[in-house]
């Protein structure tokens, strides 16, 4: 966790952060649930990305419409949050935590904030996988 929040520091938002640090915590928490396996935990977080580049999709159609109206970015980020639960149950991919990445890339998606989201949910499901005989869930 420390290699990726150092690593975080020069590369994208805390809202990003917040939901990679909750992730890292379900996984380590609760490594024999549902949330944490790799599947969901890494579709979880492509769902969030997709429903982002959806949002910021429209926001580039509608330039005008969304310059300095909060109430339609607040819309949009409302939306970017709707999409990802919807995409997750489509894919069977639910991992909560990806919902923050969702809002955390609601109005832009950065590349290096892609790349951060994918090789922190691939980096912490490489761990679990290498230490899942010796996890014990916490809660």
């Amino acid at each position: 966790m420390v290699g990726i929040l150092i690593a975080e520091d020069a590369l994208t938002n805390g809202a990003v952060v917040a939901a990679v640090a909750s992730s890292v915590a379900i996984v380590f928490f609760v490594p024999h649930s549902v949330a944490s396996k790799p599947f969901r935990l890494i579709g979880g977080h492509v769902a969030a990305i997709a429903a982002a580049l959806c949002t910021v999709g429209i926001m580039m159609l509608l330039p005008d419409a969304v310059a300095g109206n909060q109430l339609v970015i607040h819309t949009l980020q409302g939306a970017s949050l709707a999409l990802v639960i919807l995409f997750m149950t489509i894919t069977n991919t639910e991992h909560a935590p990806a919902a923050g990445t969702a809002l955390g890339l609601a109005t832009s998606v950065p590349l290096n904030s892609v790349i951060f989201i994918l090789s922190s949910a691939l980096i912490i499901s490489v761990i679990r996988i290498i230490l899942y005989r010796r996890l014990h869930n916490l809660i």
